[in-house]
């Protein structure tokens, strides 16, 4: 049986998408009341229950979701097919919805926003900064940007960068305790410690693999405050360049051990593996490629940061 009207699918994705259906009612231009309507008209067609609606909150049933991942395919594919009629004959539009990692975001990629809705005016971004992994795909984004290996093999990824990884500590903390001469040396300082990882892997300069376990009286899971420890003379941590590369520039961190190099990890671009990128998606990818450039900016300690970003300074 087919339904009446794809306007009844996008009430109801977009609805789960936004938790009710008047925010649904509202994104997609029409009054509760219409939205409420087509909701029900398409649970009668179907003959089953698709959502749980309280004063507060809307659930999906067993039902429902089973069948909202069929509505997100097949509203996807009807995108695709109009992108590809309609290609470089209109104006990139609609909803986008990023989400990106949230230190990374921060300091990467929300600079880089106001040049892009300044120049795509019809397109509403959505981005959301979390260190939570993401269900693209059921929870109805457009992109992600994610560091390290890919698990999910349906996405497809581009590249935008590498996350390349130095030993840093302030000339304050190295005045104090030394300069450790190689990564034997670690285990004798205080190691802080992002997100429980107290094993630090290193190539050496033969090409030998070097591993220490190390320990300290810092462990987070947040970027800022570990920055906030290193900064306080506490010890000495293991960081991404996109996170240090300002204190390196400016001598704020000192990079240890440059003759030995941690693992680096893809930092990709993924999206929903579909025939066809639309038109709104790419050119958000466009705009970070171009901005990164082959060697980003993080990583070209000769260089400088492109003069047409605007990027926080580090506190």
């Amino acid at each position: 049986m087919l339904v009446e009207s794809i306007s009844d699918l996008m009430v109801f994705t977009r609805a789960v998408k936004e938790g009710s259906l008047s925010a649904a009612g509202r994104e997609l231009g029409i009054s509760l009341a219409v939205a409420s309507k087509r909701l029900q008209r398409l649970e009668e067609q179907l003959g089953v229950r698709l959502l749980n609606r309280s004063t507060r909150q809307l659930s999906l049933t067993n039902e429902g979701t089973e069948y909202y991942h069929y509505c997100v395919r097949i509203l996807a594919e009807l995108e695709e097919g109009e992108e590809m009629v309609t290609r470089g004959n209109k104006e990139p539009k609609g909803n986008l919805k990023v989400t990106v990692p949230a230190a990374f975001g921060r300091l990467h990629i929300a600079p880089l926003v106001p040049e892009f809705l300044k120049r795509y005016p019809a397109i509403r971004l959505t981005l959301h900064l979390t260190d939570t992994l993401v269900d693209i795909i059921d929870q109805g984004y457009d992109l992600a940007v994610r560091i390290g290996e890919l698990k999910d093999s349906s996405l497809v990824a581009k590249s935008i960068g590498r996350d390349r990884r130095v030993v840093v500590a302030t000339p304050s903390y190295l005045a104090s305790y030394g300069s450790p001469r190689s990564p034997l040396d670690l285990s004798t300082h205080n190691a802080l410690l992002f997100a429980s990882t107290d094993h630090w892997s290193f190539t050496g300069p033969n090409g030998e693999d070097v591993s220490v376990k190390v320990s300290g009286n810092l462990d987070t899971n947040n970027c800022d405050a570990l920055r906030e420890a290193i900064y306080a003379d506490l010890g000495l941590a293991l960081r991404p360049m996109w996170d240090v590369w300002q204190d390196l520039h400016s001598g704020k961190l000192i990079r240890l051990l440059p003759d030995y190099t941690p693992p680096a990890y893809p930092i990709n671009a993924v999206y929903p593996s579909r025939r066809l990128m639309p038109k709104k998606t790419r050119i958000f990818i466009d705009h970070l490629l171009k901005r990164f450039g082959p060697i980003p900016y993080w990583d070209d300690l000769a260089g400088q940061a492109p003069s047409d970003i605007t990027l926080p300074i580090q506190p």
